[in-house]
């Protein structure tokens, strides 16, 4: 590229910010405050993704008298939680022809699971109020080679053999095109109701709300260091204090980790 141009793009991105979309927004919560001295609790969840702050809100509504603390080394939703694509899909196998190919003993089960998954997540969404688009779209699996067709044929017709066809739909190039005018595509596999679309940043700033309501003491900005056993508890160690906790729930990344 010439220098001149080299020049004209830089200025173009001299004020652009490394923040994923969906983070940029202006009603963004503010941080709680980080832990400044020690701390006991019946359960301390680390990790303030949606594992993490699902787990406390669980944790509270099965008993609103436990004594619940969720420790962030960032702030809620910063990391994978809150950068996804905003697909929520019911699947626990990544896909029905993953798990036909790898569980099918099994599939009928985990297609129950993750449909019950996905409903209790729009139910939450409902019952705390949460604004973060959620919408039941379901998705539309599409084929653009002839082989894929009858990829997609065969796939449809397992489900049926399975019992798992029900909410799925056979569209052929004409019923595809009503949905999605393109050419391109020759046929597809909808699935009506497996699929949500939603912004994963409000649906992890909603669940942070909605754990502060139920009593949940949330400390952002708190790094776990250093977890190890004391007496009958767990003791974890963060740069200004340690929890000394009942139980603990790791709702982390897996790098670095606390265990």
């Amino acid at each position: 590229m010439a220098p001149v141009a080299m020049r004209s793009v830089a200025k173009s991105l001299s004020e652009a910010k490394p923040v994923a979309y969906w983070l940029d927004d202006p009603g963004k919560p503010a941080a709680q405050p980080a832990l400044t001295a020690d701390e006991r609790c019946d359960l301390l969840v680390v990790g303030g993704g949606y594992s993490g702050l699902w787990t406390a809100l669980i944790a509270k509504e099965r008993d609103p008298g436990r004594d619940v603390v969720l420790i962030e080394s960032k702030e809620a939703g910063w990391a994978a939680s809150g950068r996804n694509g905003g697909f929520c899909a019911a699947s626990l196998t990544h896909g029905l022809a993953n798990g036909i190919a790898r569980w099918p003993g099994e599939l009928a089960r985990l297609e129950e699971m993750g449909a019950r998954n996905l409903d209790e997540i729009e139910a939450a969404v409902a019952r705390y109020g949460i604004d973060c688009d959620f919408e039941r779209t379901g998705e539309i699996d599409v084929a653009t080679e002839p082989h894929q067709v009858e990829e997609l044929r065969e796939l449809h017709e397992q489900a049926r053999e399975l019992g798992l066809a029900d909410g799925s739909e056979w569209l052929d190039r004409d019923a595809l095109r009503a949905e999605v005018d393109s050419p391109t595509f020759l046929a597809g596999l909808w699935d009506r109701d497996g699929v949500a679309m939603l912004n994963p940043a409000k649906l992890a700033w909603g669940l942070k709300r909605a754990c502060l309501e139920l009593g949940v003491r949330i400390y952002e900005n708190t790094r776990g260091l250093k977890m190890s056993a004391v007496g009958a508890g767990m003791a974890v160690t963060t740069p200004y204090g340690t929890i000394l906790a009942r139980r603990v729930a790791l709702g982390t990344n897996i790098f670095p980790s606390l265990v």
